[in-house]
């Protein structure tokens, strides 16, 4: 059960995380509707010459017109996205899912009555690529977990959260960074757990067909991406030519990350030595993301320092 402080709003319980100092105009420039509840929102920088600097997984403050607190909502595109360029105006995308909490109620209204509006950002956050306080270098295996990636993992689809962070993972901005600049580990293995409909619509499941093409663009073995979906009606492996190879009709399962933890191969030398470069990224909802973090680093060969994860409880 989510704890008082997961009450607070969103600039209250990120008070110990840090900031950029900059506030950053933007204007709000497109919206596209992802299914009924999720939204993807992109933010142009107000200076089509400027550069919104970011890390790969951080979050923006969001200050709507009006309201007294700040919305936190992650950022889902790339840092190159905000560089200005030749063909493209430097932007931010959001993803934002319906929730009681007041500025995501304010970006969930009509199109015709947000779209062209100003608004005000500020990045923050630790939860990045490259992590805080590990060296890149050293990390051969990325494991990304992302439960709730826009469809909260085992738990009501409609947030009531005061921040609309915990709701949707940073970890699409990682892998497209990792991906689009092609440094990155040499084996990344994302793991994918969410709620979906027995008519198995990818396009209504939020960021599958962008994690598909970017594991297409990879085109390496070593670049995994297993989907678990819950709610179609189905049991065990799904054969559908729509969906990644690994899919599957059930929740993600401790013998799931420990395959993952050994790149899904046979142990070698045994998992202290194998799993000494191996480092997992976890976001979702605060038990499955509890849950996750316990295992993951009482496996042999991991360390908590090598587990890292987001909390907004």
């Amino acid at each position: 059960m989510a704890t008082v402080r997961s009450s607070l709003p969103h600039e209250d319980r990120t008070a110990a995380e840090p900031r950029e100092g900059r506030l950053e105009p933007v204007v709000l420039s497109n919206i596209r509707q992802v299914n009924e509840n999720i939204r993807l929102l992109r933010l142009n920088a107000a200076d089509p010459d400027h550069t919104i600097k970011f890390l790969p997984g951080q979050w923006l403050d969001t200050f709507i017109p009006g309201l007294p607190k700040a919305g936190g909502f992650t950022i889902t595109s790339t840092p190159s996205e905000a560089r200005p360029s030749s063909h493209l105006s430097p932007f931010l995308e959001l993803a934002v899912q319906k929730s009681s909490n007041p500025p995501a109620q304010w970006l969930s209204r009509p199109e015709e009555e947000i779209l062209g509006q100003k608004l005000v950002v500020r990045v923050g956050g630790s939860f990045t690529w490259p992590p805080p306080k590990l060296d890149a270098g050293g990390i051969d295996r990325l494991v990304l977990i992302a439960g709730g990636v826009g469809i909260k993992y085992a738990q009501p689809f409609v947030s009531t959260s005061s921040s609309a962070n915990e709701d949707f993972s940073p970890l699409i901005s990682i892998l497209s960074h990792l991906i689009r600049t092609g440094q990155h580990p040499k084996e990344i293995h994302f793991i994918y757990g969410t709620k979906a409909t027995p008519e198995l619509d990818r396009h209504s499941i939020l960021f599958l067909t962008r994690l598909m093409d970017l594991v297409g663009i990879a085109n390496d073995p070593n670049i995994t991406l297993s989907l678990y979906l819950t709610g179609t009606g189905d049991d065990g492996a799904i054969d559908h030519g729509n969906f990644p190879n690994r899919t599957f009709a059930r929740r993600i399962t401790e013998l799931d990350l420990a395959r993952a933890l050994d790149g899904y191969k046979e142990s070698l030398y045994g998992a202290e030595h194998d799993r000494q470069g191996t480092v997992c990224y976890v976001c979702g909802p605060q038990k499955m993301t509890d849950e996750f973090v316990n295992f993951l680093s009482a496996q042999p060969g991991m360390a908590r320092d090598r587990v890292l994860c987001e909390k907004w409880w």
